[in-house]
């Protein structure tokens, strides 16, 4: 531009001409514009910096980024929110924190920002109380808010702040829906997903693969594979992903030879199974005893489907062949794998070993499962079950002083119930329900009924 007689350039002009060095990752050049810019005396404009630091926070160049933002004596909302979202990229959120808790007035980008980090990071209690801090708010922030509850599997909650948002009257968006499903899917509440459905029908959200297949997933995850059936025989939006969920969920409610009625026609359509589309498969295998056409799928997925066998692949036929009490061909398998046995496998083959009391096998296993994760009480669990089926109660004992001494604590058991559209939570040992008097006064009668 200089060169050729053209004006000086003006900040607008740098701060694109940086703007563009991040965009191509000419790092390097930007470097040299940066040095450019500050002899022409353009480098202490706002809108200059703020292109300065977001080209070095790009590129990882956190130090640089600081550099050129601790240089400005009074920052502007744009140039702090830049820092933030420079900080939350590397992954460093609590010194974007810092950055946050310095500026003199914030907007919605820098609360959201700092949430969104949080969530990167593992630190949903932090992103609710920012949540409830905010001022004001949008969809995105809503959006993160769910995400926060389901982050923290507090699946009920997460509905709630989505019945908060409607009340408020923010319209969800497809983020929004998606969360909201998969939540309801871990939550197994019913009621829950037929409003949810309810919603998408009004046409709020455009009805994609995407969600659709949700719908499908939450559906049978709640239980009802009769509605996720009728969804996915009735949709024309079919992708293998919308293949893959409606095998998988038949496979786990025990429709196993349905679920391989799903995968011929999937084969009709033309369509590609993937690594997916087999776990399923052989997934509905187990499930159904079905031994022969297990073995089939698992040994033709190389050359029928070109898709490597993976230890996931493996632990399916471990478990296949664990249900149908070959005990001796799922060890043999286990031992023959081309690469390290995972949790998965040894896992199946123990839980195995529990169903037919095979004792010997169940604490070779046991021992390969604790190698791998030693501080799991599910395996010392399930290992301790075994022996008590095998009537070895010495070695019960144990497992259980072996726990003890390495500070290994049971997880309590927890399962959910959906009455009247109310879905209530159950903790063993947990009294805190308001009828927990009647409850275990029915269970005390059912015990001795049974005995």
């Amino acid at each position: 531009m200089l060169r050729h007689g053209v004006p000086r350039p003006n900040a607008f002009t740098a701060s694109s001409v940086v703007r563009c060095c991040s965009a191509l990752r000419a790092v390097r050049v930007g470097i040299q514009v940066h040095g450019f810019l500050v002899n022409a005396g353009l480098g202490r404009a706002e809108h200059v910096r703020a292109a300065l630091v977001d080209m070095y926070g790009n590129h990882g160049r956190v130090a640089d980024a600081r550099r050129v933002f601790d240089e400005m004596s009074a920052t502007s909302v744009v140039l702090g929110n830049t820092m933030v979202a420079c900080y939350v990229r590397a992954g460093d959120v609590e010194s974007g924190r810092v950055v946050f808790d310095r500026m003199v007035e914030r907007d919605l980008i820098s609360w959201n920002t700092l949430m969104m980090g949080y969530l990167r990071q593992g630190g949903a209690g932090v992103a609710r109380e920012l949540f409830e801090e905010m001022p004001d708010r949008n969809v995105n922030s809503w959006n993160m808010a769910i995400a926060a509850y389901s982050q923290e599997r507090s699946w009920a909650d997460a509905v709630a702040v989505f019945n908060r948002m409607r009340l408020a009257r923010f319209q969800p968006d497809p983020a929004t829906m998606a969360v909201l499903m998969s939540a309801c899917a871990q939550l197994g509440s019913l009621s829950v997903a037929r409003q949810v459905h309810g919603i998408l029908r009004k046409g709020c959200v455009e009805m994609n693969f995407h969600v659709l297949n949700s719908l499908i997933d939450m559906y049978a995850k709640c239980g009802s594979i009769s509605q996720a059936h009728l969804l996915f025989v009735e949709t024309h939006l079919k992708d293998t992903v919308s293949y893959n969920v409606m095998i998988c969920a038949l496979a786990r409610h025990g429709h196993g030879r349905d679920a391989l009625q799903v995968f011929d026609e999937m084969s009709k359509e033309r369509l590609q199974p993937d690594a997916v589309t087999l776990l399923g498969v052989l997934s509905a295998c187990a499930h159904a005893g079905l031994v022969h056409d297990g073995k089939f799928y698992f040994e033709s997925m190389k050359t029928n489907y070109a898709i490597e066998q993976s230890p996931d692949h493996y632990a399916c036929m471990v478990d296949l062949y664990g249900r149908a009490g070959l005990i001796k061909e799922a060890y043999e398998l286990a031992r023959a794998m081309p690469m390290e046995p995972h949790a998965g496998v040894w896992g199946a083959l123990i839980n195995a070993c529990r169903k037919h009391c095979n004792v010997e096998v169940g604490k070779v296993a046991a021992r390969e499962l604790i190698a791998i994760e030693p501080r799991n009480p599910g395996t010392y669990v399930l290992l301790a079950n075994t022996l008590a089926r095998g009537q070895q109660w010495e070695f019960v004992e144990t497992v259980w002083q072996s726990m003890r001494g390495k500070g290994i604590e049971k997880t309590a058991g927890c399962s959910w119930l959906e009455v009247e559209n109310v879905v209530h939570e159950f903790l063993m040992g947990e009294s805190s329900h308001p009828n927990s008097d009647e409850i275990y006064s029915i269970l005390e009668h059912l015990y001795l009924q049974l005995t």
